[in-house]
């Protein structure tokens, strides 16, 4: 084991319990790994808490993701180790819902999450060019800006679905719905609070 000084220490032993983490996103065409596992793995190693060593990403259909697991790697398996660990996935908007716990754990998992999930769908006819999906998005994290994150989009068999996810679902619903009643071509547009 190396430290500040990079001189080996002798009969050093790092303690490293695991944990499991359940984020039930819905990410459309986003990727996990740039959302969440390489900003929280540099916040973890920050704080020295640990890393993320494994991800798995639950999907259907069209790759659309349906929830995220990430395994981590504790140097603290404290209650507060996990809170701090939440707390971090919380400031990256992990949704409500989300949990995380000791892999060998048989307790209750330490549920966490304020973001709340948005789906906005659109007739996929309106965003059948990359342009048209891009532009579309930046009209939507224009109006959003400061309430929600985008998660992406992913198509359907007749609807565009587009994800964002925010602590003010009422605000983010009436935003978008202010902005898209002044493009003509978006009346169509339907909301869905997601689970």
């Amino acid at each position: 084991m190396l430290f500040k000084n990079l001189t080996l220490k002798k009969n050093v032993v790092l303690q490293v319990s695991l944990a499991e983490v359940h984020l039930p996103v819905k990410m459309g065409h986003r990727d996990a790994e740039e959302t969440f596992v390489t900003p929280l793995t540099a916040q973890m190693a920050a704080a020295g808490l640990g890393t993320v060593m494994e991800t798995s990403v639950e999907s259907f259909g069209n790759a659309q993701v349906r929830g995220i697991d990430l395994y981590l790697g504790l140097t603290d398996a404290s209650r507060d180790g996990l809170q701090t660990v939440a707390g971090m996935l919380e400031h990256l908007s992990a949704p409500c819902g989300s949990s995380i716990r000791l892999s060998e754990s048989v307790s209750d998992p330490l549920i966490f999450g304020r973001a709340e999930g948005l789906e906005l769908s659109l007739d996929r006819r309106l965003t059948t060019s990359e342009k048209a999906r891009r532009d579309f998005s930046q009209v939507c994290r224009d109006a959003l800006a400061n309430l929600a994150v985008s998660r992406g989009w992913t198509q359907d068999q007749d609807r565009t679905l587009f994800y964002f996810y925010g602590n003010d679902l009422a605000g983010m619903r009436d935003s978008l719905a202010r902005v898209l009643e002044n493009h003509p071509k978006y009346q169509g547009a339907m909301f869905r609070r997601l689970a």
